[in-house]
């Protein structure tokens, strides 16, 4: 596991995978042909932009962003592994997909959020989970609207 020296290096980590995420889901956005999921995806692009934005505000000048609680659908728990390497995806599997990204990336500040005795660090952790977590719960609304729902 990386290990963070100070509140620059936490913020930096998380904007460069917020960049990832973001050359992902344009990616998949690219490659969905429902303009309602394209749209989606395009939407999780421009929260992340504006992450990214929020993060670089927050290194300059070391404010923490609000952490509020976020409800689980539990969906995304459901599903096997899904074949990342796959170029064309049902909706289905992108939605799969794009929820087990969101969760993944909420464990890993979760987990890095219980590896810190620095309470700042901490907080921006949690903060980020959060942040994810939101997005997975927009996905699995998604999914349980128009996936669940339809069969």
């Amino acid at each position: 596991m990386k290990i963070f020296r100070n509140f620059k290096e936490i913020i930096d980590f998380a904007i460069e995978s917020e960049m990832d995420e973001i050359q992902f889901y344009s990616e998949l956005a690219e490659t969905m042909e429902r303009k309602n999921v394209k749209q989606l995806f395009r939407s999780i692009v421009l929260e992340k932009t504006a992450r990214t934005l929020q993060l670089e505000n927050m290194k300059e000048l070391g404010v923490l962003l609000d952490i509020e609680s976020v409800h689980d659908l539990k969906i995304a728990g459901t599903f096997s592994d899904i074949d990342y390497t796959k170029t064309n995806l049902s909706y289905q599997e992108a939605l799969i997909m794009a929820m087990n990204k969101e969760k993944e990336k909420f464990i890993l500040y979760q987990e890095l959020a219980d590896c810190t005795n620095d309470t700042k660090c901490k907080q921006t952790f949690l903060c980020l989970a959060n942040q994810e977590a939101r997005q997975k719960l927009k996905l699995e609304i998604e999914y349980d609207e128009f996936i669940l729902h339809d069969n």
